[in-house]
């Protein structure tokens, strides 16, 4: 055991834990069977987050996602009751998450506008809920498998929806690129950049699913599908996404033969000039580190940086209203518009909650690799280690997307990160558990 489960703490988040099963588990309640391996619990948090995913962004409220967390926290509570069984304890998430969540509270004592931090911690909170309920209901490498599959159509349904908005016109955002304003695919989350994220973080997991399918056929009718994902997220002309995309297919790589890395290099630049010009020119500005092609990104960092020297302790709250508040006294006039945030995953959570609550976040941001990377060598099949470098690959690529972006700014990306990370601390957690995987080779087998 660990020093934090040894903690009193720890055990009361246990006690915690079970006390709404202990009183349901008073009525008579009878488990509900199992299809294709999973609990109604299980099925239901996974459709509703597929479906929190494909809702268009104009039918979107983030109260819904809201409302189906606990939803989703009470069929498991019933689940548990009814089967006799012992809810995960929430002191599991870590001691650094659930710290975190606490000073996001915490951060409304002082934050200007109250309303404003309490709701974005709504979202904190309810982002950590779906983690807990994915991390507690899918312990097992088989029904993780699962939510692996629901997670590839929810990315095909995602990509088909952008593409035919993007193809009809009815895509709203546009980015300027060489002088000319050129059309960008956000699909159902409003922006291309939000799209690209998305797609980056469900691209590695889905693709691992498919290539380690039972028959070489079923593999390939699998993965050709992708294409359409890879097409989705170059129209997203985000170049968040691309890197984050690269860096994923990286390390994929890199797990699989290191060798590789160099013909892979040479065909992806060559793969580079047989794209459109638009896309052409997207990429390259990534090589030129004006402000003008950051979009003012590197005025926004240093003017808040200079408010961090201010703030540095307690922070300034959560929210846009909190970081303008702020932000406006130390603004030079330099940027033509008036920013929401601070455009970097890391400057905001510092600048927000305080060197405290930012400490906590790196805490369990990074923590999770090192799980993950004790979870990977301690498998001795080296087969049954692509789910967690599936999960580590794609966690990595948001990690590196913070740097350039704000990637928590749009409440679905948070709860979709959030969904990953308690299905990594699941496989990081009981990686043994489970039916093996088949004894078929797979493209990602050592020869």
């Amino acid at each position: 055991m660990t020093r934090w489960e040894n903690t009193s703490v720890y055990r009361a988040l246990g006690t915690l834990s079970a006390l709404p099963v202990r009183a349901l588990s008073r009525l008579p309640l009878r488990a509900g069977k199992t299809r294709r391996g999973l609990s109604f619990s299980q099925w239901f948090l996974l459709l509703g987050t597929e479906a929190m995913l494909c809702v268009p962004h104009g039918a979107w409220n983030n109260l819904y996602a809201v409302l189906f967390a606990l939803a989703a926290l009470l069929v498991y509570w019933f689940d548990c009751a009814a089967r006799k069984k012992t809810p995960w304890n929430a002191g599991n998430l870590g001691a650094a998450v659930l710290g975190f969540l606490l000073m996001t509270v915490l951060c409304t004592l002082w934050a200007k506008n109250k309303a404003g931090n309490l709701r974005v911690a709504l979202f904190f909170w309810t982002g950590f809920l779906l983690a807990y309920l994915a991390a507690a209901q899918f312990r097992r490498r088989d029904e993780r498998r699962t939510a692996a599959a629901v997670l590839y159509v929810t990315l095909l349904a995602v990509s088909l929806c952008g593409l035919w908005n993007y193809l009809t016109g009815a895509e709203a955002s546009d980015v300027p690129i060489g002088g000319e304003m050129y059309r960008r695919l956000g699909a159902t989350l409003e922006h291309g950049i939000n799209c690209g994220e998305f797609l980056a973080m469900a691209l590695p997991i889905a693709l691992v699913w498919a290539l380690t399918a039972r028959t070489g056929a079923r593999r390939l009718g699998l993965a050709v599908p992708l294409l359409l994902p890879c097409a989705a997220i170059l129209l997203t002309y985000a170049r968040t996404g691309w890197i984050m995309l690269a860096l994923a297919l990286f390390l994929l790589l890199w797990y699989k033969k290191k060798i590789l890395l160099l013909p892979a290099a040479a065909l992806g630049i060559g793969a580079l000039f047989l794209l459109p010009e638009s896309v052409q020119a997207r990429f390259l500005s990534m090589l030129d580190f004006s402000n003008a092609s950051a979009s003012g990104r590197f005025v926004l960092w240093g003017e808040c940086l200079a408010l961090w020297k201010e703030k540095w302790l307690s922070g300034v709250g959560l929210g846009p209203e909190n970081f303008y508040a702020a932000y406006a006294p130390c603004a030079t006039g330099l940027l033509d518009f008036q920013p929401p945030h601070s455009n970097m995953l890391y400057l905001e959570m510092f600048l927000s909650t305080g060197i405290v609550g930012g400490v906590l976040f790196c805490g369990f941001f990074f923590g999770i690799f090192f799980r993950l990377r004790r979870a990977r060598r301690a498998i001795p099949e080296k087969r049954d280690r692509w789910e967690v470098q599936a999960l580590t690959a794609s966690l990595a690529g948001a990690a590196l997307g913070g740097i350039p972006e704000y990637i928590w700014f749009y409440p679905r990306i948070l709860f979709f990160w959030c969904a990953l990370f308690g299905m990594a601390i699941a496989a990081s957690g009981d990686n043994r558990a489970g039916k093996p995987v088949p004894p078929a080779r797979t493209p990602f087998d050592e020869p």
